[in-house]
């Protein structure tokens, strides 16, 4: 019998579930539920934090409590259509919201049964002020899991922006710790949700989202992947 890993949350960029002409692009987001299924041979559970911002970034609007309200419900949107593609695989999941939150087809923390093989999280924690990193960072010490962060456009941690035109090229920081992108503000992780970890057992890692790659990482077999490890 094949030995199972241990259980891994994914956060996956709202940027994650849209297209370039569309919020919402079914068949990447397909792709993104295949590899899941590929991942859960390997996995008893995986955990999915989503974000909203191809629907909505409450920071934009001026991020006050309605603005962060609209954002959670992005991310809820973002978990109904991953629960969809998750469907069409006859994979178990369920989409876990806030207590304060009622939807359809979502459930509460209490209500998850033991039996489902994914667990979807989405918007937020049910109150403004707090990004879904820090839902990461949350249920990643609830549940024991280190962090697998598949982000859009962002391969790994740097010393200063790399998309930047300077003088000087940013260089990549393969490994770095909670407690140094805090110290430093690198915004390349919510700083609340870094703060939190600082101390914990909780590894998390950033890489480039694709279908691909997010694969190679719930397979266990990210190691050439270009990537940082944050600890």
């Amino acid at each position: 019998m094949k030995e199972m890993m241990k259980d891994i949350l994914l956060k996956l960029s709202g940027e994650a579930f849209g297209g370039e002409e569309n919020a919402f692009d079914q068949k990447t987001i397909s792709a993104y539920a295949e590899a899941i299924e590929r991942g859960l041979a390997f996995r008893k559970r995986i955990y999915v934090v989503c974000g909203g911002g191809n629907v909505c970034r409450g920071r934009s609007f001026g991020g006050n409590v309605l603005t962060d309200y609209a954002g959670m419900l992005a991310s809820i949107q973002n978990g109904l259509f991953l629960t969809i593609a998750l469907k069409a695989l006859n994979i178990k999941s369920q989409l876990v919201i806030p207590d304060n939150f009622d939807i359809p087809n979502g459930c509460h923390e209490a209500d998850i049964c033991e039996d489902s093989r994914v667990i979807i999280y989405a918007g937020g924690v049910g109150e403004p002020g707090h990004s879904t990193d820090f839902v990461c960072a949350v249920k990643a010490k609830e549940h024991s899991c280190d962090i697998y962060f598949a982000k859009s456009g962002c391969d790994g941690v740097y010393d200063r922006d790399p998309n930047k035109v300077s003088d000087i090229p940013a260089t990549f920081i393969p490994s770095i710790t909670f407690a140094q992108i805090a110290a430093d503000k690198l915004g390349v992780i919510d700083l609340e949700a870094a703060e939190l970890l600082i101390n914990t057992d909780c590894h998390a890692f950033i890489f480039e989202l694709t279908a691909e790659n997010i694969e190679r990482m719930l397979c266990g077999n990210g190691d050439a992947l270009h990537k940082t490890e944050i600890q």
